[in-house]
């Protein structure tokens, strides 16, 4: 694979998973968490989603068909997910996922389906079933390197809370609560238009 590809895949990944638009759903979830606690919190992200992109590219076709399950169906769970934390972003709720699962709390839904969600499963999902065994390692270090970024940009979280400030947090927070409903209802838009073409 040419290293033009290469670059095209990265970009095209970073887009689906989105780390930046993920900023104010991580500050919010974590709000209150000290400054270590939001690092490990912010590695547990990346190395989660990128570890769930690694199963999907391997065998995320499999696991789909030996559970019998539709792609747009897994589409329209994840949309279902991600309209929840942005409604709860929207209407100013305060979530707390630190206090009920305080070991693991950015698993879900920060890591999934926010990041690792059904558009970059479904796209890594294709990107293994064109690929050939011989081009793995690119599309790995794809991978890797996503995961890497993703890592980065959590972590200037914080330097953007303080420019900010509460005000200008909760501006963003509910402007980007209301761009994932928005994002939500197209997905179930899309499988839905999908799965019945004649709607």
């Amino acid at each position: 694979m040419k290293l033009s590809n290469d670059i095209t895949t990265l970009i095209a990944l970073f887009a689906i998973v989105s780390p930046i638009t993920s900023i104010p759903v991580f500050l919010s979830l974590t709000a209150g968490a000290t400054k270590e606690k939001r690092r490990i919190i912010a590695l547990q992200t990346a190395l989660v989603s990128g570890l769930t992109l690694f199963i999907a590219y391997f065998i995320g076709d499999v696991i789909l068909k030996l559970l019998s399950i539709q792609m747009d169906a897994f589409r329209i769970a994840g949309a279902l997910v991600i309209g929840a934390i942005g409604w709860a972003m929207v209407m100013g709720k305060k979530a707390d996922v630190l206090q009920a699962m305080p070991g693991g709390a950015m698993v879900v839904p920060l890591a999934i389906p926010l990041m690792a969600g059904p558009g970059a499963i479904a796209t890594v999902i294709a990107i293994g079933n064109s690929d050939s065994g011989a081009v793995r390692v690119a599309d790995l270090f794809i991978i890797l390197a996503l995961s890497a970024m993703t890592f980065i940009l959590l972590l200037a979280a914080a330097p953007i809370e303080r420019i900010l400030g509460d005000q200008g947090l909760m501006v963003l927070t509910r402007i980007f609560g209301l761009l994932l409903l928005a994002i939500a209802v197209s997905t179930v838009m899309s499988a839905m238009h999908s799965s019945f073409p004649g709607l």
